[in-house]
């Protein structure tokens, strides 16, 4: 009789230490502890890289103009101007949240025509030697790097009007810049092209549009300060003088239109809705 009880009490425990065991990997699943496949992903970052190209049109304005000679004579500038070209730009960038991006841009900007004219009466008859007139003109050529920031201000109906910023670098190159005194009869002209490379910064405000997940096209118009470029020193055509310093062409800005295209590199979705959902 006892060895049945004993035998009986035995089987109980076994079944009861079975049980308990094969209820252990449910458990441990439970608190995290079970397989690979039963850990969640980390969430995504929200992040996403985009390309960039532009094309557009700038539209310079030069601050003022000076030489040496202004100093001393009773020199009045009647004209200055700087052609209208357009501009090609790519860049790099990121959407760091819904309502910030960043990127890098380069830019060439073509050549453009700079035209200025003055006239000066230093006390002598005219016509004569005491008074005449310059004109001058060059072609300026320029490079804009900038690193740029926007603030994305909501969307509706998959549009974004957006502000920004950006600080960089304006490399402008003057070329065959020529200074022509029709009354004296004399032309002077630059001895080379000079290249001056200067601090730039931007202001940008504009409209994106989703035209899918991964493209948007962007019309935006930016406020460009480019600095001073000055032309190098220049020379008589006939050699009747030495070499002198040119002319500066001070505090250049642009009011410059652009068309962007932005493609979002991989499969993320834009942080806002997109024009067809």
């Amino acid at each position: 009789m006892k060895t049945t009880s004993v035998c009986a009490l035995l089987g109980a425990v076994a079944s009861a230490a079975l049980l308990t065991l094969s209820a252990m990997p449910a458990s441990a699943a439970d608190l995290g502890y079970g397989s690979v496949k039963d850990i969640p992903p980390p969430a995504p970052s929200g992040r996403a890289w985009y390309l960039r190209g532009t094309i557009g049109m700038k539209n310079p304005e030069p601050g003022s103009i000076w030489a040496d000679e202004y100093a001393t004579g009773a020199f009045n500038v009647h004209h200055k101007d700087i052609k209208s070209s357009t501009l090609y730009g790519f860049g790099i960038g990121i959407e760091h949240s819904r309502w910030l991006r960043f990127d890098l841009t380069g830019e060439y900007r073509g050549k453009q025509l700079f035209v200025a004219h003055d006239s000066y009466n230093n006390g002598g008859p005219c016509p004569g030697w005491g008074c005449g007139t310059n004109e001058h003109t060059a072609n300026l050529k320029s490079w804009l790097g900038l690193a740029n920031a926007y603030v994305d201000l909501g969307t509706w109906h998959g549009v974004t009007p957006y502000v920004g910023g950006g600080i960089g670098f304006a490399s402008i190159t003057t070329m065959g810049y020529k200074d022509v005194n029709v009354p004296r009869n004399s032309v002077w002209f630059a001895e080379n092209d000079k290249t001056t490379t200067n601090f730039a910064w931007a202001l940008y405000a504009g409209l994106a549009y989703d035209v899918t997940p991964q493209l948007t096209l962007d019309f935006g118009y930016r406020y460009t300060d480019l600095g001073s470029v000055y032309t190098g020193s220049v020379v008589p055509f006939d050699g009747s003088a030495p070499a002198a310093r040119g002319l500066e062409i001070r505090d250049i800005t642009s009011h410059d239109l652009l068309l962007t295209a932005r493609y979002r590199l991989g499969g993320n979705e834009p942080m806002y809705p997109v024009a067809f959902k």
